[in-house]
């Protein structure tokens, strides 16, 4: 189905003096692991909101719908390396068997509670701290002279980063035309929050219909999501409008992109394909690859480096240097670091105060709590 053409509003760059160096754009990638750096964060309870098991975690999203599903079921998918949701969904679906469709469509819902669930049990679903904390930190004007957020891309569908938008910026552009009784449209140029993979939160209408994730929030057929598969298609609208307003910011407006939480797995073929061509699109028009900062840990960014070498200019977080991170090399952690997101944004943050690149009014309560400067 066609949608309406609406054009995505881009950020409004600060005007700078010729003489000086102009800002660099970033862009972020949104995964799991931000949504999990979040619930570590909060630190209520050990909670796992990753598809696979960790062993200071527990048990992932897979294991936990494996235990909800008929006995039989239960057999057919246990693997020593654990159930890989996405590769069953996609083979169930592909059956054409009533069962099977059936048992597909059960794990998906499953999917769906698990998250509301377990982002309700942590106490994060109406305060994400440290997503509100990264747009606090680059809605700072004097900050915009150095660097300044062009795009937020997300393959989650739990919709925290609206909540966050909406508390910063008193707004949300996804990219498309929307209604709501809980969020604000955007109209005077807020940066692009570009789900790619759509959102729990998001209903089918033209225009569509965006509310906030709720525990109570309901499964139901009409949600506009992709859910965990092996071919996450984006040809019909509004997957097409939002991958090709993720393309234009990566190939058009992006020095550095920052990829926070997110495996890049093989499962992930399409965001793969959208960096390596929009690396190469700059590369045909005689501009540099942008590069890549992956905001995790070291052995997750070592994993991507080995798989993902068609991806040019891949920094690990070890190398980074806006920061101290130098533990990340040599393996000594401190508590703060085995939390990637949360150490890097606590050291983004003293990294640009001490230059005075945030200016001279005090901090945000917000950034101040995460460098302990809060009274």
């Amino acid at each position: 189905m066609a949608g309406p053409e609406a054009p995505v509003e881009a950020p409004q760059v600060p005007a700078v003096p010729a003489e000086e160096i102009p800002p660099e754009r970033v862009a972020y990638l949104w995964g799991a692991g931000a949504t999990q750096a979040e619930v570590n964060n909060v630190g209520a309870a050990i909670l796992n909101l990753l598809m696979r098991d960790r062993e200071n975690l527990g048990l992932g999203i897979a294991s936990r719908i494996l235990e909800k599903l008929p006995d039989k079921w239960k057999s057919a998918f246990t693997t020593d390396k654990g159930l890989d949701v996405e590769k069953v969904i996609s083979l169930l679906s592909g059956s054409g068997l009533a069962e099977h469709l059936e048992l597909a469509d059960q794990m998906r819902r499953l999917y769906f509670e698990d998250i509301c669930q377990k982002l309700a049990q942590a106490q994060v679903l109406t305060n994400p701290k440290l997503a509100t904390a990264l747009l606090l930190l680059h809605k700072n004007d004097t900050l915009r002279k150095t660097e300044v957020l062009t795009g937020l891309l997300t393959t989650n569908h739990d919709g925290l980063l609206q909540l966050a938008s909406q508390n910063v910026f008193g707004s949300v552009n996804i990219g498309v035309p929307f209604t709501s009784t809980e969020l604000v449209p955007s109209t005077n140029g807020t940066v692009p929050l570009l789900h790619l993979h759509g959102s729990f939160t998001w209903t089918f209408g033209l225009p569509l219909k965006v509310a906030l994730l709720q525990e109570t929030s309901a499964y139901s057929p009409n949600t506009v999501w992709i859910p965990p598969t092996i071919l996450k298609e984006s040809k019909s609208y509004p997957f097409n409008r939002i991958v090709g307003a993720a393309y234009e910011i990566l190939s058009r407006h992006c020095d550095v992109l920052r990829v926070v939480g997110s495996s890049l797995t093989q499962n992930d073929w399409n965001v793969l394909s959208l960096i390596f061509n929009a690396q190469r699109h700059r590369e045909s028009v005689n501009e540099a690859p942008f590069r890549v900062e992956l905001i995790m840990s070291q052995e997750s960014g070592e994993q991507i480096m080995k798989e993902c070498s068609y991806i040019r200019h891949l920094i690990l977080i070890g190398f980074l240097t806006d920061g101290d991170f130098e533990g990340y090399k040599t393996g000594e952690l401190t508590a703060d670091m085995r939390n990637p997101l949360y150490y890097w944004l606590q050291q983004k943050v003293r990294f640009h105060q001490n230059k005075g690149q945030l200016g001279d009014a005090p901090l945000d309560p917000v950034l101040a709590q995460l460098v302990g400067d809060a009274p």
